[in-house]
């Protein structure tokens, strides 16, 4: 069991009897709202349910963008991407993508 230090505890104690950690209406949805957003958010290449082929570039401040390979029917090709989901197409046509080992200024 984690043992919660006693300063934390009053802190929190102190809010919470203040009504500052009390959540709104408002609050709530944007919290279930957030955490729905990065329950659905997944790094690397994935197919959704509209076959929309993605990568999620799983990323910590300072900011990197990556170059990711692309496998396409037309043609394989690289990419730059930001943090975040990018849509890369339609699966079939996009079987595939990985991150290449190098950075880039997708800004």
């Amino acid at each position: 069991m984690k043992t919660v230090p006693f300063k934390r505890v009053t802190a929190v104690a102190a809010l919470a009897t203040a009504g500052l950690l009390s959540a709104g209406a408002t609050a709530g949805v944007a919290v279930a709202d957030e955490q729905r957003a990065a329950a659905q958010f997944r790094c690397g290449f994935h197919i959704d349910s509209n076959l929309n082929a993605l990568y999620g570039h799983c990323d910590t401040p300072p900011r990197t963008d990556i170059i990711i390979n692309v496998e396409s029917g037309s043609g394989d090709y690289t990419m730059c991407v930001p943090p975040g989901v990018t849509r890369l197409g339609k699966w079939p046509h996009i079987s595939y993508a990985a991150y290449a080992g190098r950075t880039c200024s997708a800004r």
